[in-house]
């Protein structure tokens, strides 16, 4: 989630960086000059607006829970104590980038992913254990021991660094980790060690949890939690809603690029083929858009943008090389099970599936050209 925050730099990264610039062609340098806007300007979601609601909504709780809210009493005693705001999605629906952009952007989050942010952000890790959670969040408050914290013990020492760090609201991305955790007890366990943090007196705390849908789970067997929750969906886009904001994402990434038109893919039977290939998911969509930009600039030179440049990208993301199996070149295109092509199943120890799945690497052979 910190990816927008410049990397910190060694002299052995540093020469390292310097030597692939030294051996990048002229034609690589071209391309990435011109891929630079394309791939780092932010096109916000259309739940957006939603998502700012909801986090306006937990940062007001904040202030009425801890008294700071002109014109209203304090309360004798915290009511409700900490909130969680829940954002699901399925895997590519572009929820982790429209939280990255709203920690960066958003001015009550300033200084976010440096130290003295009142917001943290981190990964859950995988495998997951409550005990890996909490050394990860301890070593992103600064805790910098040789050996992990014990299990028993890195929940009290997260919580002192969180009150001496003043980080009152915790992120947890792919959260849905969580359900890896094999055992009712273990996973109760969990529930309400966070419970714990979002009700502890000397230090309340406020959660943002992000991850894929089965994450709005959380908490709903707890009645006395459920009416501190909220959760925003990112739901897969569709084609009856949405083939027009599908057209003016291509139209606004090609015009970022001036050596690119997009003169040959204005109807509607292509957004469909794109929605399809992207499984309706708005991040994949993005992407797709600008790796056929890139694929248009490498083998062409630039030019007009193809629907054969995107057909490519299919292939290297899912290594299909049957035109029959591929979205965008398919007589009867809607009956490809695209997300098979996409994801595989995670599988355990023992070789058997989870019941999660993660992207497929991505492939280079066998691209037409």
């Amino acid at each position: 989630m910190n990816m927008m925050n410049p990397q910190p730099m060694n002299s052995k990264s540093a020469a390292f960086f310097q030597r692939i610039l030294a051996n990048q062609s002229d034609k690589r340098r071209s391309v990435n000059e011109a891929m630079g806007k394309v791939l780092s300007v932010y096109l916000p979601t259309i739940y957006e607006e939603q998502l700012n609601e909801q986090i306006d909504w937990l940062l007001d709780s904040m202030l009425i829970e801890l008294g700071q809210q002109p014109g209203v009493p304090a309360l004798e005693s915290q009511v409700r104590g900490g909130r969680v705001l829940i954002v699901t999605g399925k895997a590519g629906a572009g929820k982790s980038r429209a939280l990255a952009h709203a920690f960066v952007t958003r001015p009550e989050f300033e200084g976010f992913g440096k130290p003295g942010c009142e917001l943290l952000s981190v990964v859950a890790p995988s495998p997951f254990t409550l005990g890996a959670l909490g050394n990860e969040i301890a070593r992103k408050l600064g805790y910098h021991g040789r050996r992990e914290i014990q299990h028993s013990k890195v929940w009290p020492v997260v919580r002192e660094l969180m009150k001496e760090s003043g980080v009152r609201i915790l992120h947890i991305d792919e959260a849905q980790h969580g359900d890896e955790i094999n055992s009712d007890k273990a996973a109760q366990e969990m529930e309400n060690t966070l419970k714990r943090m979002m009700q502890e007196d000397e230090w309340l705390v406020w959660l943002i949890l992000s991850g894929l849908p089965e994450l709005s789970r959380f908490c709903q067997d707890d009645d006395s939690m459920k009416r501190r929750v909220r959760v925003v969906e990112f739901e897969p886009l569709s084609f009856a809603t949405h083939a027009q904001p599908v057209q003016n994402i291509l139209s606004d990434l090609v015009a970022l690029c001036p050596a690119v038109t997009c003169n040959s893919l204005k109807a509607d039977d292509f957004a469909h083929r794109l929605l399809h290939a992207a499984t309706y998911q708005f991040g994949i969509l993005v992407e797709y858009v600008q790796d056929a930009i890139a694929e248009c600039l490498t083998v062409n030179g630039g030019g007009d943008l193809g629907i054969g440049h995107f057909a490519d990208v299919y292939t290297i993301r899912t290594g299909v090389r049957d035109d029959a199996l591929n979205p965008f070149l398919a007589a009867n295109w809607l009956a490809i099970p695209v997300e098979s092509a996409l994801y595989e199943d995670v599988l355990d120890d023992t070789g058997n599936p989870t019941g999660m799945r993660k992207p497929k690497g991505r492939q280079t052979k066998g691209i037409r050209k």
